[in-house]
């Protein structure tokens, strides 16, 4: 058989192994959901957030969603000493606001929204005060809020965009990461997914601009969760093995071809 049937054969082999280990990231996934309750996100596009919600911003003001959003707005729900996603999904924000073409305050505001009910005011402000210092010089710091509340209005609004998340016994979360994008009406628009890229920003609030719900690019919906290495190791072994046997299969085939041709020469 010719060296390159070999190789896709071998190739369709490895595509044939690897849903095994997406299984396995499923089986983790799916045992979660059943020992600690469902964490995802089911996208309401259509809904209005409650804007008479009260909240407390960073400076200790009382606002209400309706008071902050009064232009194509980023929602992003995430609790201030995450240590995990949280800080990379607030850095890979202000990146994107840094690269985006459209301007805060002008054209769009963000609230950063603590699901933790016990994240106090300064944990908001200590919070904003870093991440503003990753945005570009005169960027307008009255428009990106970082807010707290009680469990009840964090659930109102938490439950009107479908985000889902579970306290651990540890005072951490395990939660989505997603941002929404929201008309000036408190229409939800459109949910971004994964690093939160500027073109995929932009988009969501220049569709929330116009006001009409849009689809979602589904990329991967990263989980924030403390890393439990037993509750990944089927995942890695299972891929571990599938390299193993696609490097032992390219090093066997190498030595076949090697001989038949040595013999040819021979």
């Amino acid at each position: 058989m010719d060296i390159r049937k070999k190789l896709l054969i071998v190739g369709i082999i490895c595509l044939l192994l690897l849903p095994l280990g997406i299984h396995a990231q499923e089986k983790t996934g799916t045992d979660l959901s059943e020992s600690e309750g469902k964490i995802w996100v089911d996208e309401q596009t259509g809904a209005f957030l409650p804007l008479d919600v009260s909240f407390t911003d960073e400076n200790g003001n009382d606002v209400t969603l309706g008071s902050l959003i009064d232009k194509p707005t980023i929602l992003l729900p995430i609790y201030f000493y995450c240590p995990n996603s949280c800080s990379t999904n607030l850095a890979n924000l202000a990146s994107a606001m840094n690269r985006m073409k459209m301007t805060a305050g002008k054209d769009y505001r963000a609230i950063s929204l603590s699901f933790n009910d016990k994240d106090t005011i300064k944990d908001a402000r200590d919070a904003k005060g870093n991440y503003l210092k990753l945005l570009y010089d005169g960027f307008p710091t009255d428009q990106w809020s970082f807010i707290t509340g009680s469990k009840e209005n964090i659930s109102k609004v938490l439950d009107t965009i479908g985000y889902a998340y579970k306290p651990l016994d540890d005072g951490t979360f395990i939660h989505p990461s997603a941002l929404v994008a929201v008309a000036e009406n408190g229409m939800v628009i459109k949910y971004v997914y994964g690093n939160f890229i500027p073109g995929d920003v932009e988009m969501a609030l220049a569709e929330a601009k116009n006001g009409v719900p849009a689809l979602s690019v589904k990329r991967l919906l990263n989980f924030c969760f403390n890393y439990d290495p037993d509750k990944n190791k089927t995942l890695f072994q299972v891929v571990k093995v599938v390299v193993l046997i696609l490097f032992g299969t390219l090093v066997a085939l190498f030595f076949v071809k090697f001989l038949k041709r040595k013999g040819a020469e021979t």
